[in-house]
């Protein structure tokens, strides 16, 4: 009772404690997403001159807002070099910068960022690496480390440790490993396909984003993989390798085809060439040559001229002033002769 009567005498203070109570659970502050990140690459067994993509996978544990962070990407630049990276939300926020083996990214965003779900994974960034020319065949090691991952309210995230990958240089085979065709959705590849040649150009409009290209080996055993189909923005370059390998991973050769994405502008400009170039095909006359005998030409001499030779009229010798002058005159010279004789008759 004495309890009882002190809480009522004391009402605004047991308010006040019970309002700051709630408030330390609201204000309390939650415990950061956890997020895991893996590093998979298409390619770990490139040969000299060949080209390969290596992915970084985050996949969170609970639903997550990534608006800012940073990579370091350790690689052994006497073996291989950064060719650049791709994104599918954008490369306008990236900064990226190479000194020595150490590749740093930078990903910071005023707009929301992206969201991933918990436990779904996303592809934050895909790195384009080179084998360089005459490196030394063997193993290499790619690692690397993400730090400052933080959602738009600068919520700093706990990252798990990222393991490193392994790429083994090969020496290039001697199976043949040479394409017999090779197209591009119907675009005209420069210079014209040939298996001797290894490098290609091809002008794509504003609006393709994707490109797969049509690889027909000469081995039937042999495997065609292509490096990306996805293009960077309107008014870039992006290389393609299509990589031939035979069946023991032994033997590869390499087609690199850089696809030119125009601009709105320049896809609009050769749209309209095309089309002139296609009517004026439509409206040449071609006339192959043949033998044609006298008596075809005489036979078909009217029909030619009524299609090709405008008609002309005989002029009429008739001339109907001429013909009333000579008629007012012989008549007026009649009347003449005829009051003449009339006036020797009287």
């Amino acid at each position: 009772k004495g309890l009882i009567n002190l809480l009522k005498r004391r009402k605004l203070e047991v308010a006040i404690c019970f309002c700051l109570f709630l408030s330390g659970f609201i204000l309390m502050p939650t415990s950061a997403a956890e997020v895991n990140i893996s590093m998979t690459c298409d390619n770990f067994t490139p040969v000299s001159g060949e080209e390969f993509t290596v992915n970084a996978v985050l996949t969170p544990d609970s639903d997550t807002n990534i608006s800012a962070y940073r990579i370091k990407v350790w690689f052994d630049s006497s073996k291989l070099t950064y060719k650049g990276l791709y994104s599918d939300i954008g490369t306008d926020d990236f900064r990226s910068y190479v000194k020595g083996d150490l590749l740093t990214i930078l990903y910071v965003t005023t707009e929301q960022g992206f969201n991933v779900k918990a436990n779904k994974s996303k592809t934050l960034l895909e790195l384009n690496f080179k084998v360089l020319s005459g490196c030394d065949v063997g193993s290499t090691e790619i690692s690397a480390q993400v730090d400052g991952l933080c959602d738009y309210d600068a919520h700093e995230m706990a990252i798990i440790g990222i393991d490193p990958i392994t790429i083994t240089v090969t020496q290039a085979g001697e199976a043949n490993c040479d394409l017999v065709s090779l197209s591009a959705e119907g675009y005209q590849l420069t210079p014209t396909f040939s298996s001797d040649v290894t490098h290609y150009t091809v002008d794509v409009p504003y609006s393709k984003s994707t490109i797969e290209f049509a690889a027909t080996p000469l081995d039937e055993t042999a495997s065609v993989k292509a490096s990306r189909k996805t293009l960077k923005s309107a008014g870039s370059n992006t290389d393609i390798n299509l990589t031939v390998s035979s069946p023991d991973k032994k033997s590869k050769k390499v087609y690199t085809i850089t696809v030119n994405r125009l601009t709105k502008a320049d896809s609009e400009l050769k749209t309209l060439d095309n089309v002139c170039e296609e009517e004026y095909d439509a409206n040449t006359l071609t006339i192959d040559n043949a033998d044609f005998d006298e008596e075809n030409i005489d036979n078909d001499n009217n029909s030619t001229q009524n299609l090709s030779a405008p008609l002309i009229e005989k002029e009429n010798g008739f001339d109907p002033i001429f013909f009333t002058i000579v008629a007012c005159a012989f008549i007026g010279i009649s009347m003449f002769f005829i009051q003449q004789k009339a006036c020797k008759h009287n």
